[in-house]
């Protein structure tokens, strides 16, 4: 059996972009900053949670889908990061052979660290604060589930081509000599090897559009589960599911491919981290957008 519910956690996602005072549009700006204006965009506060048990009963497995970049403990760590610690409190009420999965919403622009809170937010110990606090949730949610009646699963996978970004005017050895810098006293400015890494990248495909997958899986007309590649604003995963035909839709990204950031047009015309190391052009996530929409649309409709 299938449930299905949402929750809502407000507390330990925030959008990473902020409009400072001088004009310009920040990225990780720093806690207490007084150059800072107000945050760029939203987030997204929904939980996500679909449930399996046996026949009997028996929990088999929790899909948590949620909004929030998973780099709490950083560094050079092979690391579950805050979904470790999801899953074993979530193993705890519900046995441990049940198993947790984590789709990771759209949050290209979404971060955990408060720049209202003046107080470190990094390491093992923040990651399992904010696996708690999400677990906490989840459970809530538990509670005001329904059941999911379908008599029918439909998959639809399509490939689609996305423009590069514009590189036609950067030099490529001088971008080969700042991307060689790194690590180096003297390396070049972050922004400057973020661009660097971008270009010879995009050098590498010769012109030709970089092809990736949307997959959309839906269950019925109750519950469609669209996946996105790369790193997307959370913005254009709520248009998804603001404008999907069915009564609930969950969105993951990173999912078939890992192409970096994916801005709304809004994003790059304010420009900063995210879409200065994009691979794609402006529009490719509005391209995804409107796939994914199709898509939902041509399963609703079967």
């Amino acid at each position: 059996d299938l449930f299905f519910g949402n929750g809502h956690e407000e507390s330990i996602a925030f959008n990473r972009r902020f409009h400072m005072t001088d004009g310009t549009v920040g990225w990780n700006a720093g806690k207490m900053n007084p150059e800072i204006i107000r945050p760029a965009g939203p987030i997204d506060p929904q939980v996500s949670v679909l449930y399996g048990t046996s026949s009997q009963g028996k929990p088999i497995t929790t899909f948590v889908n949620y909004a929030l970049h998973l780099d709490i403990i950083g560094g050079l760590e092979i690391s579950a990061d805050m979904p470790y610690t999801l899953s074993t409190i979530l193993g705890k009420l519900k046995g441990n052979d049940m198993v947790t999965l984590f789709g990771q919403g759209c949050s290209g622009n979404i971060n955990h660290l408060n720049v209202k809170d003046p107080n470190p937010q990094k390491g093992h110990g923040e990651a399992e604060r904010i696996g708690t606090v999400l677990a906490g949730e989840v459970i809530k949610t538990y509670t005001r589930m329904d059941p999911l009646s379908f008599d029918r699963i439909q998959v639809l996978n399509q490939k689609i081509f996305l423009p590069l970004a514009d590189i036609s005017n950067e030099d490529l050895d001088q971008n080969k000599k700042i991307a060689a810098s790194f690590g180096e006293e003297d390396a070049a400015p972050f922004m400057e090897l973020v661009n660097a890494y971008k270009v010879l990248e995009v050098a590498g495909y010769q012109g030709k559009p970089l092809e990736v997958e949307v997959h959309v899986i839906a269950l019925g007309d109750e519950l469609a589960i669209v996946s996105l590649p790369g790193e997307v604003f959370t913005e254009l995963g709520i248009y998804i599911k603001q404008r999907s035909p069915f009564k609930n839709t969950m969105v993951v990204e990173l999912s078939n491919n890992t192409i970096g950031y994916i801005a709304d047009r809004k994003g790059y015309v304010e420009g900063n981290y995210e879409p200065v190391s994009s691979r794609v052009a402006p529009g490719s996530g509005e391209i995804l957008v409107e796939r994914a929409l199709e898509m939902l649309a041509q399963l609703k409709s079967q």
